[in-house]
C-alpha cells in the first residue's frame, strides 16, 4: 500500500499520467463530448508540464482531476488506495458534524448526541478562518460531475465532506467554526474533533432501521408518497426486498386507499442496472415505454489498456455479438436488442397524478427513470435537476486502471446510455425539474423535509 502523503518525483508522476492518457483515449465510451481529442492531450500537457517538483498523491490527484473535469463524467473517477483512505478516515479527527448546501450557504445539519455547540440550521462562516464560500470552492475541486452540474456537485460535498475535508486542509485536534445561528446572531465556538467512529456512537439514535423501499400515506391530500432509497438489485437483496412485489404490493395500496396521487421520493438515489427504471416505470405507464434509446461502446478486441488493466471476457463477447461494427471508431447496439424492445405497462398501473422528488444525488436508473417521467408526460418533477446528463451518461461495466507509482486508481466506465426521448436540457446539463424546490434554513432546524412539506401544501391547494 502506497503512501499517499510520500513525495514523488516529477518524472514518476509524469509517467502516470501517460498511462491515465492512454486509459481514457482507449476506453472511454465518450470523452470528447465537452473538449476535442487535441484539447484534452493539450491539457495532459499542461498539467505534465506543470509538474516541476515532487508532490504527494493527493496533490497529484487533485491536478489530474482539472483533466477529468474537463471531460465532464462522473463515472470516470481517479480514486486513492481504498484501504489507506479508510485508514487515513480512521486516525483523522475531524469536523464533528455533517452539512447541508443550500442556495443560502453552507449549512450544520446534524447536531451530535450530547453536543450543544451550535443551534440545529446555524450556518457556517468559516471553520478555521476559511470562509464558507471558499470552503465549497475548495471541497468541489475534488467532486467530478456530469459537465457543469452545480447539483451533483453539491449533493456529493454534502455527501462526502468529511473525506472531502481531509484531502483538502488535513486533520486538527480542534476547530474554530464561525456560525450564524438562526436568529441571525453571528458566534464563534471552538470544538474539538472527533474521529469517524467516535461520531458514529455519538450520533443521535433514528430509531428502527427502514427499509430502502417504503411508502407513507398523507390522508389530506389522498397522496401515496413512495420512498426508494436506491435502486441497486444487491442492497435491496441484502434487505430483503424485492422488487416485483414491492410494486405489485404498492399498486394494490394505491388502489386499496383510493388514492389520488403518488408521489416517487427519489433524491440521493441511485442504482446501475438501468432494468430496476423499467420495473419502477411500469407501475405508472400508460403505454408501452422504453428507458433507452441506444448504447455505444468505444473500447474493444483491438485496444490495448495499460496499467494492468484488461476488457472482461463477457464484455467482448457481448460487443461482438450485440453490436454493430465500428463506425467512426464506436460500436452501437443493434436495433432489434432486447434492451431497446418496448415494455408494457404493469397490470393496474397508476392512472393517476405522479410527482417525482429528484436532486443531485439522483444517478444512473433513478436518473433514467425521472427523465423518461418527465418525456412522456407521465409526471412532474419537482426538486433540483438530476445528477446524470439529460442527453447521455456513462456506466454500465468498468475497468481499472492502476497508476503504478501513486497507486491511483482509475474507474473507466465502457457504456455511454442514451435515454429515450427529447430533453429541453442544456448539453452540460441533467434533466431539469418542472417545479425548483430546496430545502429551507428552517427545515434543518426544525428537523422537517422542506421540499415534502412543499409539495404537499401544492397537491392540497390543487386538489
Amino acid at each position: 500500500m502506497l503512501n499517499a502523503q510520500a513525495t514523488l518525483y516529477p518524472e514518476k508522476l509524469r509517467a502516470d499520467i501517460e498511462v491515465l492518457r492512454a486509459a481514457i483515449h482507449s476506453a472511454h465510451p465518450d470523452p470528447y463530448r465537452y473538449i476535442t481529442r487535441g484539447e484534452l492531450d493539450a491539457l495532459f500537457d499542461s498539467v505534465r508540464d506543470s509538474i516541476t517538483e515532487p508532490l504527494t498523491t493527493d496533490r497529484f490527484q487533485l491536478r489530474m482531476l482539472s483533466v477529468l473535469h474537463r471531460i465532464g463524467d462522473s463515472r470516470l473517477r481517479l480514486e486513492p488506495d481504498t484501504a489507506d483512505m479508510k485508514e487515513r478516515m480512521a486516525s483523522a479527527t475531524l469536523p464533528p458534524f455533517e452539512v447541508k448546501v443550500l442556495d443560502e450557504g453552507l449549512y450544520i445539519a446534524e447536531e451530535l448526541k450530547g453536543f450543544r455547540s451550535f443551534a440545529p440550521g446555524s450556518r457556517i462562516v468559516s471553520v478555521n478562518g476559511i470562509s464558507s464560500a471558499r470552503l465549497l470552492r475548495d471541497l468541489g475541486a475534488w467532486v467530478v460531475c456530469d459537465g457543469s452540474s452545480q447539483a451533483c456537485r453539491a449533493h456529493a460535498i454534502e455527501d462526502r465532506f468529511l473525506e472531502l475535508f481531509l484531502l483538502t486542509y488535513g486533520h486538527a485536534a480542534k476547530y474554530v467554526v464561525e456560525v450564524e445561528g438562526p436568529d441571525g446572531g453571528i458566534r464563534e465556538e471552538v470544538v474539538t474533533g472527533l474521529r469517524v467512529d467516535e461520531m458514529n456512537r455519538t450520533r443521535k439514535p433514528s430509531g428502527l432501521s427502514l427499509h430502502p423501499w417504503r411508502t407513507t400515506w398523507e390522508p389530506e391530500s389522498a397522496t401515496l408518497w413512495a420512498t426508494f432509497t436506491t435502486l441497486e438489485p444487491a442492497a435491496l437483496e441484502a434487505s430483503g426486498q424485492r422488487p416485483r412485489a414491492f410494486v405489485e404490493a404498492m399498486l394494490k395500496e394505491l388502489r386499496s386507499l383510493d388514492a389520488r396521487v403518488l408521489v416517487i421520493d427519489l433524491r440521493g438515489t441511485g442504482g446501475t442496472e438501468l432494468g430496476m427504471a423499467e420495473v419502477l416505470f411500469a407501475a405508472i405507464a400508460r403505454a408501452p415505454f422504453r428507458v433507452l434509446q441506444g448504447i455505444t461502446v468505444r473500447a474493444g478486441q483491438s485496444h490495448a489498456l495499460p496499467g494492468l488493466a484488461e476488457l472482461p471476457d463477457d464484455y467482448l463477447v457481448s460487443l461482438d455479438r450485440n453490436y454493430l461494427p465500428v463506425r467512426n471508431g464506436v460500436h452501437a447496439l443493434r436495433p432489434d436488442d432486447p434492451r431497446l424492445t418496448p415494455v408494457q405497462p404493469a397490470r393496474h398501473a397508476f392512472g393517476g397524478k405522479v410527482y417525482v422528488v429528484c436532486d443531485g444525488g439522483t444517478r444512473d436508473a433513478a436518473a433514467a427513470f425521472a427523465m423518461l417521467a418527465k418525456r412522456s408526460s407521465r409526471a412532474r418533477l419537482v426538486g433540483h435537476e438530476v445528477g446524470a446528463n439529460a442527453h447521455s451518461f456513462t456506466g454500465g461495466r468498468t475497468i481499472t486502471v492502476l497508476a503504478p507509482n501513486t497507486g491511483l486508481r482509475l474507474q473507466v466506465p465502457l457504456l455511454r446510455y442514451i435515454p429515450d426521448g427529447s430533453t429541453d436540457a442544456p448539453a452540460d446539463r441533467g434533466e431539469s425539474p418542472h417545479h425548483v424546490v430546496s430545502q429551507q434554513p428552517w427545515g434543518i432546524a426544525t428537523g422537517r423535509d422542506a421540499v415534502r412539506s412543499a409539495l404537499l401544501e401544492m397537491i392540497r391547494e390543487l386538489n
